[in-house]
């Protein structure tokens, strides 16, 4: 059976890498993605081949003998990977909370709560897929404004 590099692995080092060029806006070394990994170099190389193939980097940057020395700015993939973007689920799942914690709160009129019960209610059952749809429209990616 293959081993699961994926969350093991891969998602550390991508997370690293968004972290780590969030705090500098420059291509990341491989050097500092082991470092705040805690991965070894042939790891995080292993892990940032694997990465390359969605791509979820710009860019990379490499030497003689196929090592990777840096890699470039996230993509949005990589971005809704490990949570920095929203995604349609995570957006919903947002929604949902507000509208249940208005439900909850004594200082709304009783009606409010009543009906922002009934939306929560709906936008977690029969709505899902519509709520789903309509967050993620304009052909799957992300609306806002």
């Amino acid at each position: 059976m293959t081993e699961d590099t994926w969350s093991t692995r891969d998602v550390p080092v991508l997370r690293a890498v968004v972290e780590l060029y969030e705090q500098t806006g420059q291509a990341v070394q491989v050097g500092e993605i082991a470092r705040a990994t805690d991965f070894d170099q042939d790891t995080v190389q292993r892990a940032i081949r694997a990465l390359m193939r969605q791509p979820y980097f710009e860019k990379t940057q490499g030497a003689s003998g196929g090592q990777i020395m840096r890699v470039g700015a996230p993509t949005g993939d990589a971005l809704r990977v490990v949570g920095q973007w929203p995604t349609p689920e995570n957006q919903l799942d947002r929604l949902i909370a507000a509208f249940e914690a208005m439900a909850e709160d004594d200082s709304e009129p009783k009606e409010r709560r009543s009906m922002a019960k009934q939306i929560g209610l709906w936008l977690s059952g029969a709505a899902t897929q519509v709520a789903l749809d309509a967050l993620g429209g304009a052909g799957g990616n992300m609306l806002s404004g």
